[in-house]
């Protein structure tokens, strides 16, 4: 049988409800072909060829009355077998406005693409994978929200939170990721966006290839260009977009997974980290603030250890006082 006689078998299958999962892939795939849209117009006029003219009836709301209003019934026709050759007929208008958009709109209807919005809780971690074949970790505390396959000229997802990304190479299809205010796009790497919406900047930091960062909604002339081993730095108050070298940027492949090292970091920016992950509040003694902090945290595991990792290290000692943890010396 070739592919023609096979469209035909499925198109056939499909109006009648009688396709199998794998005849229903296999019927789809035929569709995006561009070698069959000759084929696949014919077949659905000839099912609009066999509709009827019926008055279409139902359609005034039962809160309106009669009295108040009165519809005249329109001719519209109509398939005797069922709302799946109807669907089928009424799509063979779409062919009119061309092949190409008839390609598209045709997939909506029999196959529409649905979002997805994924959580993570707090000192939660999720790894997704996307229909591109991008990789997804997701810190805590973050949603993403996804197609469950990418149509068009574009790739795009959205951010609330942090996440890490290993986006899959396409060159004809660019990677978008909103996160607020800003706009990433690539072609292929990985990086790491953070978008905290209690934080006042994003940070758009990259470990491999290169990545495009606009402002949404706003006239900035040029989007800001990074390579590896640099991050952007975007101030939420100020809209103002800065850009830094970034040398311990690989430390994110850790990162995504919950290991943070640090290499001298001041002590304020561990306890930021700290409570963006577990989602709690630290009051750090003032004169702590600018001491350094060199060594691993695991914020897998429950906050209680890591404090006692850091006292140790730091000579210092925690608490909890109504609700929140405070470190003093």
């Amino acid at each position: 049988m070739n592919e023609k006689e096979e469209l035909k078998l499925l198109y056939h299958l499909y109006l009648t409800n009688q396709c199998s999962p794998a005849e229903m892939e296999r019927f789809f795939q035929l569709i995006k072909d561009n070698e069959h849209d000759e084929e696949m117009t014919s077949l659905m006029s000839v099912t609009w060829d066999q509709t009827e003219a019926k008055p279409e009836t139902g359609l005034i709301p039962p809160f309106f009355s009669q009295d108040t209003i009165q519809v005249r019934p329109m001719l519209t026709r109509r398939i005797s077998y069922g709302f799946r050759h109807f669907a089928a007929a009424a799509a063979i208008l779409l062919v009119l406005g061309g092949t190409y958009l008839y390609r598209n709109r045709i997939s909506q209807v029999f196959n529409p693409v649905h979002q997805t919005e994924v959580f993570s809780k707090t000192a939660e971690r999720k790894q997704l994978l996307l229909a591109d074949g991008t990789k997804v970790w997701l810190s805590p505390e973050s949603k993403l929200s996804y197609p469950d396959r990418f149509n068009g000229s574009k790739r795009i997802v959205s951010l609330d939170g942090e996440a890490f990304f290993e986006v899959t190479h396409d060159a004809d299809h660019p990677f978008i990721i909103q996160s607020g205010l800003v706009n990433t796009t690539v072609l292929g790497t990985s990086f790491n966006v953070s978008a905290y919406k209690n934080q006042p900047d994003i940070n758009v930091t990259l470990v491999t290839g290169k990545v495009a960062v606009t402002l949404k909604n706003t006239n900035h002339e040029q989007p800001v260009m990074i390579t590896a081993n640099q991050r952007i730095t975007v101030s939420r108050s100020t809209e103002k977009i800065t850009k830094t070298d970034f040398p311990d940027a690989a430390d994110f492949l850790n990162r995504r997974l919950g290991l943070f090292d640090y290499k001298g970091s001041i002590f304020s920016d561990v306890v930021t980290d700290l409570e963006l992950q577990y989602h709690l509040q630290i009051t750090l003694a003032p004169d702590l603030a600018q001491s350094r902090f060199y060594g691993q945290l695991d914020m897998t595991l429950p906050v209680e250890q890591c404090l006692d990792k850091l006292s140790m290290v730091m000579e210092v000692n925690w608490k909890k006082e109504r609700g929140r943890y405070v470190i003093v010396r």
